[in-house]
This record gives structure tokens, sequence and C-alpha cells, in this order.
């Protein structure tokens, strides 16, 4: 997709000062309200990946003001449990999430929580790849890619895939269904190491590894958007701003750790980061307009000169149809999946 040449961006006054936090950027469910979208999607069917804290808990407590039926995947039943009673106790009007367990670090995991979603549903109008990991040690998943890659994108790639027909089937000129993916300002660190994913010949670097995934997961979006948006499906890339409140920091190492820690004053907390997910989720402005990068909860232009680490900005190599196209393919291929 090429880059967009004039960002829409609503609420850019709130975020006029990127050198301090601040409680005017607007929360996840100021969102629901300004789009005056409280209890108004009872039809729609939503499915949350990595909902048991965080932005995944604020994005689906913000969605299920909606009114949505909601499908939370998790790793931990307790925790997620506990969540689903706190979301009833909230909005005792909403409809009960449906929760179903998923490791995305495990192609099987994937292949059988989405059998358990078709199994239960014939429809499907936005699917929210929030879940992730970041700066971990060097690994393989069961499947054999490196860690990060192989958990924040393939994962997600192949849980797309097979809820692609119900995602197609569900979309309309009118509500196009919709796939929002997670990315983050890393991005802007790193392209993707066609030679080298397991970043076995560069060495291995957690936070370069964390980079690669997290422009895979653009990439993802736009190509999503490419094939299928004339189908009704649209597909977007957000980046949530910094929020070290959550527990995708925890595998960081001391010296990653401090980094962040110089620029705490920036952070915002979870409930404003969901805010972008949210806004690309239900916001009629992409029923038209898909494969572009979102942040701030705005569409993001290019990266600036003075842009602090964690700014809006996307990088040069955010919109690159040739890199898209060949991740494309190859991850069709890593996961096993026919086109």
């Amino acid at each position: 997709m090429p880059a967009p040449s004039h960002p829409f961006q609503p609420y850019a006054d709130r975020y006029l000062d990127h050198a301090s936090a601040g409680d005017v950027k607007p929360t996840a469910l100021q969102i629901v309200r300004d789009l005056e979208l409280v209890d108004k999607l009872q039809e729609k069917v939503i499915l949350i990946t990595g909902t048991s804290a965080g932005l995944g808990l604020e994005t689906a407590r913000a969605l299920h003001a909606t009114g949505a039926n909601l499908y939370l995947t998790f790793r931990n039943k307790a925790k997620v449990e506990a969540i689903v009673k706190e979301l009833m106790a909230s909005n005792p009007q909403g409809q009960l999430p449906t929760l179903i367990e998923m490791e995305l670090s495990s192609l099987d995991s994937v292949r059988q929580a989405a059998k358990q979603f078709l199994d239960q549903q014939k429809r499907l109008d936005i699917l929210v790849n929030n879940a992730g990991i970041m700066g971990v040690p060097e690994g393989r998943t069961v499947d054999g890619f490196e860690k990060q890659l192989g958990t924040n994108h393939f994962g997600h790639f192949l849980l797309f895939q097979l809820l692609k027909p119900v995602l197609l089937a569900s979309g309309t000129a009118g509500s196009p269904s919709r796939v929002i993916t997670l990315s983050s300002a890393a991005h802007k660190a790193s392209g993707i190491f066609f030679d080298d994913l397991d970043l076995t010949k560069h060495g291995y670097n957690p936070m370069l590894a964390y980079a690669q995934s997290k422009t895979a997961n653009m990439y993802m979006a736009n190509s999503i958007d490419r094939h299928y948006g004339a189908q009704n499906l649209r597909g977007l890339s957000v980046h949530p701003g910094l929020i070290i409140t959550t527990e995708l920091a925890r595998d960081l190492s001391d010296e990653d750790k401090q980094m962040f820690a110089s620029i705490a004053h920036v952070a915002r907390s979870a409930e404003q980061g969901a805010a972008t997910t949210v806004w690309a989720a239900l916001s009629p402005h992409f029923n038209d307009h898909g494969g572009v990068y979102i942040a701030d909860v705005g569409v993001s232009g290019p990266v600036a000169e003075d842009e602090i680490l964690v700014g809006p900005g996307y990088a040069t190599h955010a919109y690159d149809e040739e890199a898209e196209e060949k991740l494309w393919k190859l991850s069709y291929q890593a996961v096993g999946y026919d086109e």
C-alpha cells in the first residue's frame, strides 16, 4: 500500500506534547463514547488475542461496552475468568464473553483455537491481533521459528488465514470486516531479514528480533488490505505508544529496562494505549481506508527528524509492497497453509 499522503488525525490536538504524558490523551472507552457506540454493536462479533492483562484487557473492556459478542483468547485461564467477571460487573447489560485457550507460539494451538471459534460462530466482524512478546532471550517456538517472529507474526498469520473465510463472509460494503494488528514504533529499528529470519548470521539481539516482528505485523496488515480490501475486509496496524505498566516488558534485559525508564515521562496508561486499537477497530473512516499504520488515534505520517524513539511516525521501510508480498508468500509456506 502507498503511504498516506494526507493522514487523518482527528485527535492530533490531544498529542501535541510528545515530551510528556498527559490526561488529555483519550482512553479506549472514551473513543467508544465519542463514536456514540455504547451498546450499539450487539450484532457484531469480535475476537481479541491476549486479553488477560494490559492492552488486551483494556481493549476488551472498551469493546465490551459496545455490546458486541466478544471472544477472548488466553493462556492463563484464572486471570481471564476474573476479567470476564469484572467486565460483566461493570457492564451487566453486555454479552458474556466466550473464552478460547490459545498459545501463539504453537501452530497446532492456533489451529485448535480457530476450530473452537468456528465450531461456535459463523460470523466475525473484527479480529484484534493484540497478543505478543517483546525482547525475550534467544529461543525457538515448538515449530522451530525464532520465538518473537513465530509468536508475534506467524501465529497471527495462521490465525488470520484460518478465520479469513468467516471474516470475508461477514463484511459488507457499508461495514467491512477488519483485522487490527498491533505493531510498534520499534519497527523503525529493522525491516525483515529475509536471508536470516532467526538472526543467527547477524547475531541474535532481542530488541532487533522484536523490531523485525513488528515490521512483519505492519506488512501483514498492509497485505491483508491490498489482497482483500475490495472484498470488504480491511487490514490496519497499530502502535499503542509507550506503555510500561503491562507485562510485555517482563523479559527485557536490565539495559533495555533502563533505556525505557529514561523515557518513562512520555509513557501512557494502558487505557490510553488501547484507544488507538479501539479507534482502528470502530472508526467509520476505515470503511474506505485501510492498509495504514496508526498511532496516537490517528493515521501516522513519516517519522520526523526530531521525533522521540517511541513517537508516532513510520519508518521508510513501512510501506514496501515488494517486501510485503515476499513476506506474505514466505508466511504461507512457513505455516503450511495453501494460498
